[in-house]
């Protein structure tokens, strides 16, 4: 099954969503793409409740490294929203990177999403003046790309509508 993940720059916020069995190639190729995006410091919500993997602490090891990178810049709040018996992957990679920010699992997207809002609101990350009526989520500059195995495809990403 294929990754997908979203990026809003005027927001600072990466959206990831993984269904189905993961293999180590798509979860390379989403660390490879925020890499590349330079979005180290930017919040992420990781929805894995409908994704499996199957990983050893080196393989999670190398992709914190992968996503550390050269960069000094803080790292965002992670929340992870996960399935309660599959809790493997975002455990290991929760206690390898605790001390870079904040991170935390969640059942549910609206917890996930009200405590990256708590922590933006707390913590010292840089304030955006987006619009009031906007959300990451209805963001129309934002970038999204599938991911499947070693293979990317940019998506176009257009306005919601609420039919």
């Amino acid at each position: 099954m294929p990754v997908y993940m979203e990026i809003s720059r005027l927001h600072r916020t990466v959206t990831i969503v993984a269904r189905g069995t993961i293999s180590p190639d798509e979860i390379r190729g989403v660390a490879q793409q925020l890499a590349e995006a330079n979005v180290r410091p930017f919040a992420k919500i990781v929805e894995v409740a409908g994704a499996t993997t199957e990983w050893t602490p080196e393989q999670v090891a190398r992709v914190a490294q992968m996503l550390r990178g050269a960069s000094t810049e803080k790292r965002g709040p992670v929340a992870f929203i996960i399935d309660p018996d599959r809790t493997a992957f975002p455990a290991a990679f929760a206690e390898m990177t605790k001390g870079e920010g904040p991170i935390e699992m969640f059942k549910s997207l609206r917890d996930a999403r009200d405590w990256v809002r708590r922590v933006e609101r707390d913590g010292d990350r840089p304030q955006t003046a987006a619009p009031a009526d906007q959300t990451p989520w209805s963001d129309p500059q934002r970038q999204g790309v599938m991911i499947r195995g070693d293979r990317r495809r940019e998506v176009r990403v257009g306005a919601l509508d609420a039919a």
